[in-house]
């Protein structure tokens, strides 16, 4: 009966060893994966991380010199302001937020 319970814990030695080798791996993997997000969030131009008055000011920038007034027309996907509203989130909220856009 003594050489079942050796055998028995030398069995749940096995599998203790087993998985903690198995976590060492998933920390070394998750260790990795942070890694790799720090450096591409370093990689982000800093363009991205305008203050909004300033990213407002180029928004105004941007819009084209309407020399008279015209015909009402319906803003193109493709030219400014929409255009700013499909680069990203945050270039999205800031353009929606500014009525002298539109």
């Amino acid at each position: 009966q003594l050489d079942n319970v050796l055998h028995d814990i030398s069995g749940l030695e096995k599998v203790m060893d087993g998985i903690h080798t198995l976590q060492q791996q998933l920390v070394e993997r998750k260790n990795k994966i942070i890694e790799s997000i720090d450096l591409h969030k370093r990689l982000i131009p800093p363009f991205w991380h305008l203050p909004i008055e300033i990213l407002s000011q180029i928004f105004c920038q941007c819009l084209p010199q309407i020399p008279e007034p015209r015909e009402f027309q319906a803003p193109s996907k493709l030219t400014v302001p929409v255009l700013l509203t499909r680069i990203c989130r945050q270039w999205r909220e800031v353009a929606v937020g500014m009525p002298n856009l539109w």
